[in-house]
Order: structure tokens, then sequence, then C-alpha cells
């Protein structure tokens, strides 16, 4: 007697973990030797007091203090709450301008792939653009073959590498450097006071990281060369979404 077995399959609910070795020795083929994510003085402090980076999830569930986000709302409902986001690109120097998610840039070594404790899936495209009801198909690459074969046809930014389910910092054994930006901006308060930020938030760190903490040494303060950031600091940005950023 044959048995008919049904195969269809949810597409949403098929896996897209990739092969972390795979992934290593695509980052070498296409010589990318770092990693790397950005964001704000705040949740970055937050980052060094725990040993590593969090998903904005981990820190929510914690009760530790982060920077709200535009895309938080979208975050919980399109299920990456709990990943993090990293880029195969320094950003800011590949467009030359600021990086809209924090002044703090941390610069991590691409052997971080190689770690199979880590879940690592890539997007498509950003997932603020994602519609509700698109297929996990349509947000992620399925494989290492099909990222290699994208790979040119798909703008640098929208291929997120995204670290699932994170419910342990990152430890800070993978960062290389942490670049920071000096918008050179000083606002002037209601009171005629001034905050310079780059003093402010270079202060802030100061308390953190102290001698004998993992990242002392690692900070570096970022150069530019032909780049709009202080020029969009100081004409694109609110004072109090300066204030975000950097304090």
């Amino acid at each position: 007697m044959t048995r008919c077995v049904n195969l269809e399959v949810d597409i949403n609910n098929i896996v897209m973990r990739l092969n972390n070795e795979e992934l290593y020795q695509f980052l070498v083929e296409k010589e990318i030797l770092a990693l790397y994510h950005a964001n704000t003085v705040r949740t970055s402090i937050t980052y060094f007091e725990n040993g590593g980076l969090m998903s904005r999830g981990l820190v929510e569930e914690n009760d530790l203090i982060q920077t709200s986000q535009s895309s938080d709302a979208a975050d919980k409902v399109l299920n990456v709450w709990d990943d993090i986001f990293i880029d195969t690109s320094d950003l800011h120097t590949y467009f030359r301008r600021e990086n809209h998610y924090g002044p703090i840039l941390f610069e991590l070594d691409r052997e971080l792939v190689r770690n199979n404790d880590f879940e690592i899936w890539i997007t498509k495209n950003n997932p603020i653009y994602w519609p509700v009801d698109s297929t996990n198909e349509e947000r992620y690459f399925m494989s290492v073959e099909e990222l290699r074969q994208q790979w040119d046809s798909i703008e640098r930014q929208r291929k997120m590498i995204t670290i699932r389910n994170n419910n342990h910092p990152i430890l800070f054994d993978y960062v290389r450097r942490i670049i920071v930006d000096d918008p050179r901006v000083v606002i002037t308060e209601s009171d005629n006071t001034q905050t310079i930020l780059f003093n402010k938030a270079r202060e802030k760190i100061n308390d953190i990281i102290t001698e004998d903490h993992q990242l002392k040494g690692k900070f570096t303060l970022r150069t530019c060369n032909n780049c709009w950031c202080t020029s969009n600091y100081l004409h694109q940005r609110s004072s109090d979404d300066l204030k975000r950023l950097f304090l």
C-alpha cells in the first residue's frame, strides 16, 4: 500500500541559517577583513558595561538603557527585535557621510562568523523596507551560494549580517577597534551654556572605560577625507537628534 505524504512547505518556516564556515570563506574570497556595527553613545555605553554587543530585545529584557530607534515597533512585528545587525563595510566611509545608526562604530574581526554558537542570516534588504507579509525567502539569502550569485547585484548596505535570537552579549574578544565621530558641533542651551558634543561623549565613555577595561586602548577618532559628515551633523541634524546620538 502506497502512503501519500503532504510535502507542502510553509516558506516562512524555512530556516535561513547560513553555514558559518562557508560564510567565512566567502568573506575571505571577497577580501572583507572586518565587520561593523554602529550605534549611539548611550547604547554603546550599555554594551561597554555588559561586556559585549547586545540585541535590542536583550537590552530591553534586562531593563538596561538604549536609545530609541524609529524602527523599534516594526522590528518587533518583523521578528528581528532579538537580532544583532552587522554591516560588511564601514558605511560612513563607503557613503562619505555619517552613519545613521550612530557615531560609535565597532569594527569586528571577521573570525566572528566562524563561531557556530552564532546563528547567522543575511538580509536582502534593510528590514525597514520589508512588507509585513513578505516571506523569509524574500527577506533573506537561503545559502552562501545564493549570496555569492547576487552579491554584485544588491547594494552593500542592504546585505546585513544578522545574528539571530541573541540572548547573550557578543563578547568584545572580536573587537579590533572602536571608531568615534567628532561632529564638531557646539549646542547652545536655553540658559546660554554650551555643550561640545564630542567632549561630552568622550567624558561619558571615559567614565566606563577604566584602565583595566577590555576595550582600553581600542578607541580611535575618525578622520575623514572628502566626507559630508561634519556638514550633515551641523546642517541636517536637529539639536535633539544630535543629543540622541551623542549624549
